[in-house]
């Protein structure tokens, strides 16, 4: 049976190279985000006009991680405030939880806005700047251990599609079917070959998959130095 010749792209994406490929865009996104945070508290603290609105709503809540409460609570406050083009503004912000304490429902509360949006308004402005350089450290590990993973993945994948034209072509029999995730519609299969050697496929719909006891072709580093690769996952010669 041939099988259509898949890209270096697509083999690394279905060794899960995609983890790390969401570890990059987290780390970068994170940074962005605290970055733009602490932009947003500077420019207030330089621009904003600084005026005593009044709180209309007080909310703490805990949040949830799956089924099941992680303890750890969110404090957000409601407020309205006026400028002189309009008497009515609203604005929210999740703050600390000792500023949270320290108002109160109703109250008064100072409210920092920029003249040319006073859609942009901030109550807690340290919340906004707080745990600046702990969270970018954060972002550059979870950065960095991505393109530490994602340039294995890649490099993997070359030398495991470098196989098609330079392995040592096997044959193997396929000893089981392995069903994956709650729906069992996709798996892999396991093979061995003649000399006891064992391995894998990559996942697939099970419906794709060779049947057990058939046998495959495997390709094979000349030098063992990398594990055989199913013919089925990176394309015939």
């Amino acid at each position: 049976m041939s099988y259509q010749k898949r890209s270096l792209a697509s083999f690394a994406w279905h060794r899960q190279g995609w983890v790390f490929a969401i570890l990059v865009i987290a780390g970068l996104g994170l940074g962005a985000f605290k970055v733009s945070a602490y932009q947003t508290a500077s420019q207030f603290a330089a621009d904003g006009v600084q005026v005593i609105g009044e709180v209309t709503h007080m909310t703490d809540y805990a949040t949830t991680r799956g089924k099941s409460l992680s303890g750890r609570k969110t404090f957000r406050m409601s407020y309205t405030f006026a400028t002189p083009s309009d008497p009515y503004n609203n604005g929210i912000q999740d703050v600390s939880e000792e500023f949270y304490g320290a108002q109160k429902d109703g109250g008064p509360i100072t409210v920092w806005y920029l003249p040319s949006d006073p859609t942009s308004n901030a109550v807690d402005l340290e919340k906004l700047s707080s745990g600046f350089w702990l969270t970018l450290a954060i972002a550059a590990g979870v950065f960095l251990a991505g393109m530490i993973g994602l340039n294995f993945s890649v490099t993997r994948a070359r030398a495991c599609i470098k196989l098609r034209e330079t392995g040592d072509a096997l044959v193997a029999t396929v000893t089981d079917h392995v069903a994956e995730g709650k729906k069992k519609i996709n798996g892999h299969f396991q093979w061995r070959d003649a000399d006891g050697l064992e391995g894998r496929s990559l996942t697939a719909a099970l419906a794709d998959l060779p049947p057990v006891g058939s046998s495959i072709t495997v390709f094979a580093d000349p030098a063992r130095r990398l594990k055989p690769v199913w013919e089925g996952d990176i394309g015939s010669r």
